[in-house]
């Protein structure tokens, strides 16, 4: 994952909302389990 985290406003239909981009070092599997899995999702979003 990228070291510094980067965020920035956006609108999607009308609504304000934030966007966050992240870069990982991981093959698709890895990063979509991070994301899905509750236990892994909880080490990187704190």
């Amino acid at each position: 994952m990228t070291s510094t985290p980067t965020g920035r406003r956006v609108t999607i239909d009308g609504l304000d909302s934030v966007a966050f981009d992240r870069t990982f070092r991981a093959g698709i599997e890895d990063v979509w389990a991070a994301v899905t899995e509750s236990d892994r999702l909880a080490r990187w979003i704190g």
